[in-house]
Formats: structure tokens, C-alpha cells, sequence
């Protein structure tokens, strides 16, 4: 694998992290909802079956990364296709190095870089399968409302509310919360496990509590902080005692920036806001000079010049 280059700008890792935004949309077959929900399941799952959190967060990482250029890949895929394990590890290191490199810290793409062998022996076929793929451990039922519980939308006291379309899932939400805040606890000295755990569990209150969005917030006052507290306490409850407490105890860092995982979080949580928005004004605003000329859906190759020429010739587009 070659160097990661540089250290990143803040510019960057939004770049990248605008990237990720596309698995709260892309279903690939097999796929229920969306890749951040089956990332969102697979990291309950292996959270469920013991797995250690900074192990949990990296390998959910890398894979978020690498489904960015190839969205859902998997052993099934590459046995299909018929490539060789060296050419599986060719492909996929090409892919992580150019998604990642020069937009997270050296420190943060050498961590990941640790987890990368071991992802990419399962999809040669040669690696055990992950807990989340053999274990089946028993999910508590939050986790599937939280699927399921889609987000308010944009809502303002002063203002009716904005239904967003397609509408996120908290599920949706708090797995990229969950990255983002993995790829940038170097930043902050955070522990990656606990940034991420924190940002995957940070809403395990609307299982119980349907979304209301800043506006409905601001309405349930003042019992606001009593009614998030025994929604997620009741979310809390089927789990067991022992990931229960240390859930409990890493989500005291949720809506805080006094310490190095509140400020993972806090960043995760606003960058994965604010870049859904950007996502759907992108895509309402997307224009055929952007998709046909800077995006070459036409793209290079021997049958370019065929094609644009037949483009021409039926008016529907043009490069002159």
C-alpha cells in the first residue's frame, strides 16, 4: 500500500464525507433499505456479539469507504466475477487509497489501512465470516424501529415543516454520524470505538419517540429532557446488563464538547445534517450540463464517438 500522503484540510474530509453521503441512497440487490442500514445492522450486530468498538468502528469504516466506488461489494461479488485474492487486494486498495488518501489524517488512514486485510480475505472467500454474518445474535427490538423511524425533516417554530424526500432513517443517520465520528476522533484524541458507538446509539430514544424535529421540541417543554430520558432508558433496557452500562456510560458524552468524544460526536452529528441537505439541493438542482457534459455519461471509450454523434443528430445533446 503507498503513503497517505499529506495530512488533510477540513475541506477534504467534508469532501469525503459528502461521499458517504450517497449509502444512505444506494440499495444494491439484496439490500432492504439502504448500504447504511445494512452497515448500521452489521455494526449492532458484531457490537452484540462482543466484538471490541475500535475494531467495530474501523471495519464498519473501511467498508463505508470502500463502497463509495463499488457500492455493497462483497465475497459473493468477487466470487462471481472470478478474480484471484491478489487481484481482490489489488482492487480494493486502489479503491481505499483513492477514496481516502489526503482527506483523514495519516494517523486515521494507517488505522484503517490495519483493518483492510481482513475484509478483503473475506471477500477473496479465505476469511472467516464476520459475527454479524454467522452469529445472528438477537437484536433488541429498537434497532429495527430505528430503521424504520424516519427523520423530521427540517422544522422550525416560526415555520411549517419541510418534509425532506426521500426521507433518512435514524438508522440512516446515526451510521454515518457513527463514521464521520470515527474519522475524526484522531482530531480530537477521542477513542474511535466510543466515537463511534456514541454516534450509532445517540438516537436510540425515537425507537420510542417518533421524530418531532427542533419545532416538536421545543413544544414538549419542559419535559423535553424527561422524555428523552425514559425513551431511551426504555431502549436501553433491551440490551444486556453489560453492554446496557457501558452504552449508558459512553452516551454521557452525547450533546457535550467537554471532552474528545463529545466533539467526535458533535462533529459527526452536524457534518451528516447539514451534508443531507447539501445532498438534496444537489440532486433537485442537478442540471443535463452537469450529468451529459462534467459528469461524460457519454463517457470515453470506442463507442463515444458513435454515440454523441447519434446524440447530435436526434437534437438531445450537443457539446458545441
Amino acid at each position: 500500500m503507498t503513503a497517505p500522503g499529506p495530512n488533510s484540510s477540513p475541506t477534504a474530509t467534508a469532501g469525503l464525507f459528502a461521499e458517504l453521503q450517497d449509502l444512505k441512497r444506494l440499495a444494491p440487490a439484496g439490500v432492504r433499505y439502504s448500504l447504511s442500514d445494512e452497515l448500521f445492522v452489521g455494526a449492532w450486530d458484531d457490537l452484540l456479539s462482543g466484538t471490541a468498538w475500535d475494531t467495530v468502528a474501523d471495519r464498519s469504516s473501511v467498508r463505508a469507504v470502500l463502497y463509495v466506488l463499488f457500492p455493497g461489494v462483497g465475497a459473493e461479488f468477487f466470487r462471481a466475477a472470478g478474480l484471484s485474492a491478489t487481484a481482490v487486494t489489488e482492487v480494493c486498495t486502489g479503491a481505499f487509497e483513492r477514496t481516502l488518501s489526503g482527506r483523514v489524517p495519516s494517523a486515521t488512514y494507517r488505522r484503517l489501512a490495519t483493518q483492510l486485510p481482513t475484509i478483503l480475505e473475506e471477500f477473496a472467500g479465505g476469511g472467516a465470516r464476520e459475527p454479524a454474518k454467522f452469529r445472528k445474535p438477537t437484536r433488541p427490538p429498537c434497532l429495527q424501529k430505528l430503521r424504520e423511524q424516519p427523520r423530521a425533516g427540517a422544522t422550525h417554530p416560526d415555520h411549517p415543516r419541510l418534509v425532506l424526500m426521500p426521507p433518512e432513517s435514524h438508522a440512516d443517520h446515526c451510521l454515518l454520524t457513527a463514521v464521520y465520528a470515527c474519522l475524526v476522533a484522531d482530531d480530537y484524541g477521542a477513542a474511535p470505538g466510543e466515537a463511534f458507538v456514541c454516534g450509532l446509539a445517540h438516537h436510540l430514544h425515537n425507537a420510542f419517540l417518533p421524530d418531532c424535529g427542533w419545532a416538536g421540541e421545543l413544544a414538549l417543554e419542559p419535559y423535553l429532557e424527561q422524555v428523552i430520558a425514559n425513551c431511551r432508558s426504555a431502549a436501553l433496557r433491551e440490551f444486556d446488563p453489560v453492554l446496557r452500562d457501558r452504552l449508558t456510560d459512553v452516551l454521557r458524552h452525547h450533546e457535550s464538547i467537554a471532552t474528545p468524544v463529545g466533539k467526535a460526536i458533535s462533529t459527526g452529528d452536524v457534518l451528516d445534517r447539514v451534508l443531507d441537505v447539501k445532498w438534496r439541493v444537489r440532486a433537485a438542482s442537478v442540471s443535463e450540463q452537469k450529468v451529459l457534459g462534467e459528469l461524460d455519461l457519454v463517457h470515453p471509450g470506442p463507442l463515444k464517438d458513435f454515440q454523441t454523434d447519434l446524440l447530435t443528430k436526434t437534437g438531445l445533446w450537443t457539446t458545441h
